[in-house]
């Protein structure tokens, strides 16, 4: 039988993943004084970046990100990470939260003054055209409930059904809460779960007006990643693209290293692993994915997210950013403006729908009329534009889904698998699922490593 050694290639770190949450790990070892070149980062895509990444459009050539991220005032880390790694001119913020809002034939805004603490959304809320006086009222009564929310006890409720319970319409929860909880989430109220809801708005929103500014990139998201993964390369960490794993390799409890898909052995003292929920699994022998620890990961979902580009033959928005309430909820960003294509300011958008499972069915075509359409309604210099491009982009599995029960099911950095550090995302950071996340769940897998934290296995374990 080959042992773990046949066919073997060594290092002292290796990082499976070279997404946001693998660069954050390796940058936070280097910063504890572990030298790159005894780090070594595999990633099976020919690209950096996870599920954050940009490509050229054939037709148009413009460059494109697979889905639109946005930042907020409180993404401190994700901030920190571009800062220190001396990654310029990624993003930039509002000076205070400012969204036009469509909808019915009609225009409001959420926005924010700067005032202290909750009260910086007290403006907003009072004058939001697409609510009555008393449901705007009720608004401001329900934000309290963020202020200190019991998160563990709230994740067994949906969001939806805390909202109501706290005396929330149906029309507030349309034209507020689930517009912005699902663009933050990734879910509609009634899918996620009230705890992390409530913790998110707490952070992103309810904290003070800065840290509810917007972010908006203005690069694209791959030229981010490739600066990222360059600077680690230059200070000795080995990157392989192309290099997929195929299992975990283990000698008892201890994880010793990863089967590559081309059958060599690459041996580690410790493994990193930043990859989605399911390919962590499929990584795991059968008998770790039969382990407790490990069992939550089948039950964690994917929520899709639809992305649509459409460039006009004319300018039709002077916004950076709006929202509507079309089509469940979508948010519109002058992608020309915002990455400096002077020449299409105005012409070119990128529309975000989030927790979109409702269009799977439907053709591309028929999803870009769709969009037109919605675009049409809320932009009158869009309905005598003639459409030179739209193109179509899916992330059926852009975030995991954030159900109520989902935090028990989000696992620490740290398990009975000695060895074995686990971030991404969807791990128990307390945040959503985000860069913001990925990048604090990487730090928070070599906090447990300097502490030597090791969770003794329930029952002896064989390989």
């Amino acid at each position: 039988m080959e042992s773990v050694r046949d066919r073997m290639t060594s290092s002292r770190i290796l990082i499976i993943g070279a997404g946001w949450a693998g660069i954050s790990a390796a940058h936070s070892l280097m910063l504890a004084g572990v030298p790159g070149e005894q780090i070594v980062m595999l990633e099976r895509a020919p690209r950096a970046g996870g599920r954050a990444f940009s490509f050229t459009d054939k037709e148009q050539g413009l460059d494109l990100d697979n889905g639109q991220h946005v930042l907020l005032g409180c993404c401190d880390q994700f901030v920190q990470l571009l800062g220190d790694m001396n990654i310029a001119n990624a993003y930039r913020f509002q000076p205070s939260l400012n969204i036009p809002v469509y909808c019915e034939g009609a225009w409001g805004q959420l926005f924010s003054k700067r005032l202290t603490g909750a009260l910086h959304l007290l403006p907003g809320l009072l004058s939001y055209a697409h609510l009555g006086m008393l449901d705007r009222v009720r608004a401001l009564r329900a934000a309290p409930g963020f202020l200190h929310p019991d998160v563990e006890a709230l994740d067994a409720m949906s969001f939806g059904d805390w909202l109501r319970k706290n005396g929330q319409t149906e029309r507030t929860i349309g034209r507020l809460w689930d517009l912005v909880g699902t663009a933050v989430l990734n879910g509609h109220v009634d899918q996620i779960s009230a705890g992390l809801a409530a913790e998110s708005f707490r952070m992103g929103v309810v904290a003070g007006w800065q840290q509810a500014r917007l972010g908006l990139f203005t690069r694209p998201l791959g030229d981010l990643a490739d600066d990222a993964v360059s600077h680690l390369q230059r200070r000795g960490v080995t990157v392989r693209f192309n290099t997929a794993v195929d299992s975990l390799l283990f000698e008892g409890n201890q994880v010793m290293g990863a089967r590559l898909r081309d059958g060599q052995n690459w041996v580690a003292d410790t493994v990193i692993s930043a990859v989605p929920h399911d390919a962590l699994w499929r990584m795991l022998p059968d008998v770790w994915q039969r382990h407790a620890d490990f069992q939550g990961l089948q039950k964690l979902a994917w929520s899709p997210i639809l992305n649509a580009f459409i460039l006009y033959d004319r300018p039709v928005t002077q916004h950076d950013v709006f929202a509507s309430t079309q089509l469940g909820g979508m948010f519109v960003f002058n992608r020309a403006a915002l990455v400096g294509e002077d020449h299409l300011d105005g012409r070119w958008l990128s529309i975000s729908i989030s927790a979109a499972d409702r269009y799977r069915a439907l053709s591309h075509d028929e999803i870009g009329a769709m969009v037109q359409k919605a675009i049409a309604e809320a932009l009158p210099e869009a309905r005598d534009a003639n459409v030179e491009h739209c193109k179509v982009v899916w992330q059926p599995r852009a975030t995991f889904l954030a159900s109520p029960g989902t935090a028990g099911k989000r696992l620490n950095p740290t398990s009975a698998a000695q060895g074995l550090l686990i971030a991404g995302d969807w791990t128990n950071t307390g945040w959503p699922a985000s860069l913001e996340g990925a990048v604090r769940s990487g730090q928070a897998a070599v906090e447990a490593w300097l502490r030597g934290g090791r969770k003794q296995p329930d029952l002896p374990m064989t390989s």
